[in-house]
């Protein structure tokens, strides 16, 4: 009785542990497929990315350097896309993509900060800590530029515009071009 016993439990451990490793392999599996999906980019995302990338071409900085810095600050799909632009030319310029947690000292290490899934309280710590300094300010953030962000992405329909905070730039010593200033939806 005691060897039917003890194969008995042989096999309810082999079916309990084959059991256990599909359902870890399929936990896995799906984990996996959340994380691809959640990083995927969407068609948006790459319209931003094209948009930041252009918008380095209209504008002024005080010094120029041999690179121009993007800094990243918060977490996104669009992250993904902004990478891609790394090493790419702009007027002359080679882009250097970085992300940045909010305590960086943005006005040391980057030319462009690009701010977006970020609470508001944050936003403007960030913000007033810029102002005045030659770092162009770029969000889709809703309100960014009324909170003295420079270059607001909204998205309207299927299209994505942008709002300028002129002020914002003019008193960083940036200057946009005026060709810019035209395309956008409002100026301040």
């Amino acid at each position: 009785m005691s060897i039917f016993t003890n194969a008995s439990a042989k096999a309810t451990i082999k079916v309990t542990t084959k059991v256990t490793i599909i359902s870890l392999v399929s936990a896995i599996l799906f984990s996996f497929q959340l994380n691809t999906a959640r990083a995927a980019t969407s068609p948006e995302d790459k319209i931003k990315t094209a948009i930041i990338f252009k918008l380095t071409k209209f504008i002024s900085w005080p010094k120029k350097t041999q690179s121009l810095t993007i800094c990243v600050l918060g977490e996104g799909s669009i992250n993904n896309e902004l990478h891609k632009i790394n090493r790419k030319n702009t007027m002359g310029r080679r882009l250097s993509v970085t992300h940045r947690n909010a305590n960086s000292p943005f006005e040391k290490l980057c030319d462009a900060l690009f701010i977006h899934n970020i609470d508001n309280v944050t936003v403007k710590s960030v913000l007033k800590r810029l102002e005045g300094k030659p770092v162009l300010t770029i969000s889709d953030i809703r309100s960014f530029v009324d909170y003295g962000g420079m270059i607001g992405l909204k998205r309207s329909g299927k299209k994505i515009n942008f709002s300028i905070n002129n002020t914002s730039a003019t008193n960083a010593n940036l200057n946009i071009n005026s060709k810019l200033l035209k395309l956008a939806k409002t100026v301040k």
